[in-house]
């Protein structure tokens, strides 16, 4: 039976310490990180946040690096493409030092898509390659990069890159297929409902999302990782706290996939 999960960043603002707490409280064993100082009262360095979540008795899942100039991954400008994979390979660092098993990645930024070509496979296979010298595994998102994750894993045959796969991104692109054709490669979740027009990041069962073919699709007999939310409220759902959001939460989540 797998852990269940939820990202750190759930919609509402408050301390990381005190949110993580909460999680807890609700339920789930498990959360995930975004790489990047967090502002705010108090303010928290990314260094000090994996401590935070073993104080807090959560299992840390990952890390979701921050994806800023990615499409330079793909670029045929070397010196750019050197900027950014070495961005990754610090995060990958990071992770070995952090004891943190997987880095969540995106292979592309905003609403320009690049060109899949040789470029990027040269800098997911160097990334691979330090992943494994490291042995952190990189999860690749699915996006708005049509076709990008196929291009890069049918090419790329390594245990330490596979996809991380976002349920709603998935439904807004028409890529549902991916959890099938790639679960023997599927490392993490970010499951999450949306309207079909736009990414909601709603709970399960608040959008349009065909939750009965995901669980039957899931590849359950290749998959030994977490069941984890990325998720947001709803007005209403605001207006009752994150102690009630957090356990309706863990109780969509729960009921997901009968294992």
């Amino acid at each position: 039976m797998p852990k269940l999960g939820i990202f750190s960043w759930f919609g509402f603002v408050m301390p990381l310490r005190k949110r993580l707490e909460l999680i807890k409280n609700a339920g789930f064993d498990v959360t995930s990180l975004w790489w990047e100082d967090e502002e705010g009262n108090p303010p928290t360095r990314k260094d000090e946040m994996p401590r935070m979540v073993q104080d807090s008795g959560l299992l840390l899942e990952n890390i979701h690096v921050p994806f800023n100039n990615s499409n330079d991954l793909w670029s045929e400008n070397a010196l750019d493409r050197d900027k950014i994979v070495k961005q990754h390979v610090n995060w990958l660092e990071d992770c070995a030092k952090y004891n943190i098993p997987i880095m969540v990645m995106h292979i592309m930024e905003g609403d320009t898509t690049p060109e899949l070509n040789k470029y990027g496979i040269e800098s997911m296979s160097y990334l691979t390659k330090k992943a494994e010298e490291y042995k952190i595994k990189i999860a690749v998102e699915n996006t708005k990069l049509e076709g990008g994750i196929p291009f890069i894993l049918s090419q790329i045959q390594s245990d330490y890159l596979g996809l991380c796969y976002d349920s709603s991104h998935a439904r807004l692109q028409g890529e549902e297929a991916l959890l099938k054709d790639f679960g023997y490669r599927l490392i993490a979740l970010h499951l999450s409902d949306n309207d079909g027009e736009k990414d909601r990041h709603w709970l399960p069962g608040n959008g349009v999302i065909k939750w009965g073919e995901f669980s039957n699709s899931f590849p359950k007999h290749h998959y030994s990782g977490n069941l984890t939310l990325e998720v947001c409220p709803t007005d209403e759902e605001r207006e009752v706290g994150p102690k009630q959001f957090l356990l309706k939460a863990f109780k969509s989540l729960s009921s997901l996939v009968n294992f």
